[in-house]
């Protein structure tokens, strides 16, 4: 099978069934995956009950032992479903499985979200309490991120995704509070908050600031055609109605940052020609965050695929991708375990063991503490008539596994050493 469908396409095939198949493993559940469990906690600093969302990778079933980068996920009752559905397809090849923390903006949306305190927008009095993001940063920072952290395995990676006045909000805390998140996602954010003089004070404040490490995309969806079937992306700038000031706003905001990028900062946005404000977020989620982590998207497939790539070519390309990764995330962080085991019975199945070999031998070094990875190697090494190496191996799956069948193979299995 693997010979005929090749690596990549493994990969795709790999999420597919491993997802099919955890959906029928109980014949009580749904066959449709669950999204999100719902939990709340009183915040001291909002002085209320704070409703929020957690969604787990693979259905809940997370590995033992492993440690899972967090997204928190503005007006997460809204938007969950769609990023859990980004993240089902994307996984592995494109994302790292990550915990998803869906905060409510339900009420106090405006309040909440918005930096400063104003009176009136676009001509209209504000009948909505604004300028609390403080506060709610306070919140999140100090209140939800250590409740998450002490409930769930996770690691200081952690992305931040908002829409509209989240998105705003989003900006705002990564031009002011960088270290809380490591990536910021701002979906077609209202950059013109406050007739843009929240703007300029925060494209000043960037311009001094050090962002190394951190990453921003921004998406911008097509309002120009509310207002006018004349005017396009390339000269709505010249416009000088209030109509077009939110488009001009993030037009602006984003020539900013590509002329002269704050320093440090990894930066990248998209307009979206078909798409206007409410459609925006779902393809505004995907990109950002495959934007943000193309360092985890798997490079020259076809040499993985191809069986006279060497052995050598092989273990430099899972090194480099590791490497990449580790980069990325900010800590150890190497090639996937189920990515490796693939490739590595590919290429028993492709009559290769001494590359198989290689492959699992990485995946036993990375994965110390996982079973299947020393069981690989206790069925390479057993095929290769190596008991040695075998043996060493068996003992240590067992020891993980508190049990004896991996030495009780070996013992059983007639050869000598090589």
């Amino acid at each position: 099978m693997y010979k005929v469908i090749g690596f990549a396409a493994i990969l795709v095939l790999f999420t597919c069934v491993l997802n099919d198949v955890k959906a029928q493993s109980n014949p009580q559940d749904s066959y449709l995956f669950e999204v999100g469990k719902v939990d709340s906690v009183y915040s001291t600093i909002l002085n209320e009950q704070r409703q929020f969302w957690i969604h787990l990778p693979n259905q809940g079933n997370l590995v033992e032992g492993k440690q899972y980068p967090v997204i928190y996920l503005l007006d997460g009752g809204v938007h969950l479903g769609g990023l859990a559905m980004v993240q089902e397809y994307y996984n592995y090849f494109r994302l790292p499985e990550m915990i998803v923390v869906g905060i409510s903006n339900r009420v106090h949306r405006t309040r909440d979200l918005t930096p400063t305190v104003i009176e009136s927008r676009h001509g209209g009095i504000m009948a909505e309490e604004s300028g609390g993001s403080e506060a709610f940063t306070s919140f999140i920072a100090d209140e939800l991120i250590p409740l998450i952290d002490s409930k769930y395995p996770t690691t200081i990676h952690r992305t931040l995704i908002g829409h509209s006045y989240a998105g705003l909000f989003a900006v705002n805390t990564l031009v002011y509070h960088p270290e809380l998140f490591t990536n910021y996602v701002a979906i077609d954010p209202s950059l013109d908050w406050g007739d843009q003089r929240w703007m300029e004070r925060a494209l000043h404040f960037a311009a001094t600031s050090n962002y190394s490490g951190k990453g921003l995309h921004v998406s911008m969806a097509n309002e120009i055609v509310r207002f006018s079937d004349q005017l396009t992306i390339d000269d709505v700038s010249s416009d000088t109605t209030e109509f077009s000031l939110g488009v001009r706003s993030a037009l602006q905001f984003v020539n900013q940052f590509k002329q002269d990028p704050p320093q440090g900062l990894h930066f990248g946005w998209k307009f979206y020609e078909e798409d206007i404000h409410g459609s925006i977020p779902l393809v505004g989620m995907r990109d950002g965050l495959v934007f943000l982590y193309d360092f985890w998207r798997l490079k020259t497939p076809s040499l993985y695929n191809d069986p006279n790539t060497s052995t050598a070519k092989i273990v430099s390309l899972i090194r480099a991708q590791s490497e990449a990764q580790t980069a990325g995330m900010g800590y150890a962080s190497p090639m996937v375990e189920e990515l490796l085991d693939m490739l590595g019975h590919m290429s028993m199945d492709s009559n290769q063991p001494e590359k198989a070999r290689a492959v699992f031998e990485i995946s036993a070094e990375y994965y110390k503490e996982s079973e299947s990875a020393h069981a690989s190697m206790v069925k390479i090494c057993l095929l290769l008539v190596n008991l040695e190496c075998a043996m060493e191996h068996a003992q240590l799956a067992d020891k993980i596994a508190g049990g004896s069948e991996y030495v009780d193979q070996v013992k059983s299995t007639p050869g000598k050493k090589q």
